[in-house]
């Protein structure tokens, strides 16, 4: 007898099967919206317009460990279609740092850089992109590299409910001679883990390590938050805040406890 014959209708029955058990999953989450967004909100990769404000506080900057920094950053996320299978994420860096040193304050407008990533139109669990990388050169030494950074950055996040694991990153190599104001030549990773439960509260752990190619020189900060997602103005908002500590540091970097404020906007409603 042919057993092909019976393998291919029950193989058809199991996919099947296997196809109604998933919609019934996803169909019963008991996910608020609000919670839908706030993990959502975990996902570089995610292709819906995001607007991140985060509000960083370093201590002990410096040669001599005598800075105080309060660091402002606005990092949108903005999905740009390219076709009905491939998307753009863009993702600019605009950073300002108030750097105070006993009596003496100097505002620090860090130099701007460009993170790009192509993505599948159609994920649902697994989302990975890579694309080119820029950053801009400072207007002078004090507010960093004065060398254009071109290089390439990438992202993958695996997001099953509730939790989003991944990690983005950028590589950055360093153009032209000018090297009063440091390096361009730059490797950033930035790790992370995060939980959000049915009632919109989400918890991350992540790590933000800097290598500097040509000081050989690293620098590593592990944030711990957590933060609620509301409706505001009909518009889904997360807010988050934790501490912040310096696990591995450099003659430059902040060193021990500081600590995050952070504000991100879903668009559209």
């Amino acid at each position: 007898m042919n057993k092909s014959i019976f393998q291919k209708p029950l193989l058809a029955i199991a996919l099947i099967d296997l196809n109604s058990i998933a919609v019934a999953q996803s169909s019963t989450s008991s996910m608020s919206s609000e919670a839908i967004s706030g993990q959502n909100m975990q996902n570089r990769l995610y292709p819906q317009v995001q607007l991140p404000i985060t509000y960083n506080y370093n201590q002990k900057l410096g040669a001599n460990n005598q800075i105080q920094q309060n660091e402002f950053a606005f990092t949108p996320i903005i999905p740009v279609a390219l076709s009905t299978d491939l998307q753009l994420i863009v993702n600019p860096l605009f950073t300002f740092n108030r750097n105070s040193n006993d009596q003496q304050v100097a505002n620090q407008q860090q130099p701007m850089q460009l993170a790009t990533f192509f993505v599948p139109t159609h994920a649902e669990y697994f989302y990975a992109g890579i694309g080119p990388y820029l950053q801009l050169p400072a207007t002078n030494a004090n507010n960093g590299p004065m060398q254009t950074g071109l290089g390439v950055s990438a992202a993958a996040f695996f997001t099953p409910e509730h939790w989003v694991i991944g990690a983005a990153m950028y590589n950055s190599w360093g153009v032209g001679g000018n090297m009063a104001g440091g390096s361009g030549n730059l490797l950033n990773v930035q790790p992370s883990i995060s939980y959000t439960n049915n009632h919109a509260w989400t918890y991350n752990l992540s790590s933000q390590i800097t290598y500097n190619n040509m000081a050989r020189a690293a620098a590593n900060q592990l944030t711990m938050s957590g933060g609620k997602t509301v409706n505001l103005f009909g518009y889904h908002t997360q807010i988050q805040a934790g501490p912040t500590y310096m696990v591995t540091t450099n003659s430059t970097s902040a060193k021990g406890f500081g600590g995050l404020l952070g504000l991100t906007f879903l668009l559209p409603k």
